[in-house]
């Protein structure tokens, strides 16, 4: 049984990602920015952004599971507001979010990073 519980908690220890291994490239498909973060060369999710007026908006995200709740989704946030800042640009969030969406854009907002403009609707402060 000691056994079966240290292989479960190595096993856990040893799927941590190391964040400084992650590279990110950005495409634009079919009219949609595209950022896809990568982990020792295998793909983690895509986060899709559209044009809205002159900034960009959230049309969709994917964080595979085993990335999942580490802080990497958003940890791509800030990446990728950082990356709009630095092009005079804005990121807004999607009209609807899941529950887990807003609560990640209500940290934002409790980093200094965006601020919220209605009920359920935020833009990148930077």
């Amino acid at each position: 049984m000691k056994n079966i519980i240290r292989h479960i908690l190595r096993e856990s220890i040893e799927k941590k990602v190391d964040t400084s291994k992650i590279k990110i490239k950005s495409n634009l498909v079919n009219n949609l920015l595209v950022f896809i973060p990568f982990y020792e060369g295998k793909r983690m999710g895509a986060f899709r952004l559209r044009n809205f007026e002159n900034d960009y908006k959230i049309h969709s995200t994917l964080l595979y599971d085993e990335f999942k709740g580490q802080g990497i989704g958003k940890g791509m946030y800030k990446f990728i507001i950082k990356k709009l800042a630095s092009e005079g640009k804005k990121l807004y969030s999607d009209d609807k979010q899941s529950q887990e969406a807003f609560n990640l854009w209500v940290s934002l907002v409790k980093d200094g990073l965006a601020k919220q403009i209605s009920d359920n609707l935020f833009v990148s402060a930077l």
